[in-house]
């Protein structure tokens, strides 16, 4: 049976990196041409703290989010936030089920994630327990029909998850729009509050202003009428 793993994760708090693991995308799927070539841990780590980052928005929850463009030929990415402003990033080949990735983030946020070896033994064994469970859907009497079933299962378990990420993904840019539009509206009130305090100086100069010039006035005329006098 063939078998899956996640190419790379990172998890980063306040946007500062605490963990990275990378596992090669050519090790259990054979020759993945220039995409996998120049697939390294740099290019991963790049493309996580230029374009992927920069796109979180912090959700409430036990949510995970599919990158909808794609970064790097031949790979999907995925991110979760957790408490904290804790985020983990997951690229993995795009012939990968898509609940392992999903799986791999969501099962990473109660575990302690401090060191590259700590998460490097975490995704091991969430990988792992990944394969027992396929394999428990694995017949060896019937190994050809077993295997086609297997991928029948994966195959329905990747469309219902493109469904899920999808309004996922709705929810994601619904709040990142009222996060803005929230902030635009508090940047339109500081804005009218200033121009408020603004005009009310301006009033009080002007006020100011002319109770001065009357003073001025009135002193002229109370001094010209007592020297006519």
């Amino acid at each position: 049976m063939k078998h899956y793993n996640v190419t790379y994760v990172e998890v980063l708090r306040d946007g500062e990196v605490i963990a990275k693991y990378y596992k090669s995308p050519a090790s259990g799927y054979g020759s993945m041409g220039k995409a996998g070539q120049i697939a390294s841990p740099q290019i991963f780590e790049r493309l996580t703290a230029e374009l992927v980052i920069p796109k979180v928005v912090p959700l409430e929850g036990n949510k995970v989010t599919k990158v909808s463009s794609s970064l790097l030929d031949g790979f999907d990415c995925y991110y979760g936030t957790d408490t904290g402003n804790a985020v983990y990033v997951c690229f993995s080949p795009v012939d990968v089920p898509k609940i392992l990735p999903l799986r791999v983030l969501t099962e990473l946020k109660p575990l302690s994630n401090k060191s590259d070896r700590e998460l490097d033994s975490n995704v091991q064994t969430i990988v792992q327990q990944f394969h027992e469970e396929l394999l428990s859907y694995h017949d060896s009497s019937t190994a050809e029909a077993t295997e086609q079933d297997l991928q029948d299962i994966i195959q329905l378990m990747n469309d219902n998850i493109d469904k899920f990420l999808q309004r996922q993904e709705r929810v994601s840019l619904l709040v990142d729009r009222t996060s803005k539009l929230n902030q635009s509206s508090y940047n339109f009130k500081r804005k009218a509050v200033r121009i408020k305090t603004k005009m009310w100086w301006q009033n009080v100069k002007l006020c100011s202003t002319l109770i001065a010039v009357s003073v001025i006035v009135l002193v002229v005329i109370f001094g010209a009428v007592h020297y006519i006098a």
